[in-house]
């Protein structure tokens, strides 16, 4: 659940990093990826060490969707865990988490991208968030969508 702590717990420096993409259309649909990623998910990737998540993220989207100028939002979501905790995954990680505002176009090039491809409203999201991972994205998402958490960095714990 995102919340405004600050504080994150110390991991060490072989950790995973992942970037996750939440990409919203004009009509405040999130792009979801299905089957083709073992489940209803955003789109993620792994982040190399010492490479600028949001650079990496931009990097990302212009090679998979043929979005070339991400419009990020200003609220994006941290996550890191310590050795004793997991998330997603079973070692440490750091995990960012980006809202991108993208066009009726862009939205089209990510639906053709595959056909487990889809796009969800808010409302929909909010009906089956459980079956959405990582957790925390979609409350991210309509926190977002509809004005409830600050501008910012947000904590996924």
């Amino acid at each position: 659940m995102p919340t405004n702590r600050a504080t994150f717990p110390p991991v060490r420096a072989e950790a995973e990093r992942r970037a996750y993409a939440l990409l919203l259309d004009e009509k405040d649909q999130l792009m979801l990826c299905g089957s083709c990623c073992g489940g209803w998910t955003v789109p993620q990737f792994p982040v190399d060490p010492n490479v600028d998540f949001r650079a990496a993220t931009t990097q990302f989207l212009s090679a998979m969707f043929q979005i070339e100028n991400p419009r990020y939002g200003s609220l994006h979501g941290i996550h890191a865990t310590s050795d004793e905790e997991c998330w997603e995954r079973d070692s440490p990680t750091i995990s960012q988490a980006f809202i991108v505002r993208i066009d009726a176009r862009e939205s089209a090039s990510f639906l053709a991208a595959s056909p487990s491809h889809a796009r969800w409203s808010a409302r929909e999201l909010a009906q089956h968030r459980r079956m959405i991972s990582p957790e925390g994205v979609i409350l991210l998402t309509l926190g977002y969508i509809e004005g409830w958490l600050p501008d910012g960095p947000i904590s996924l714990r």
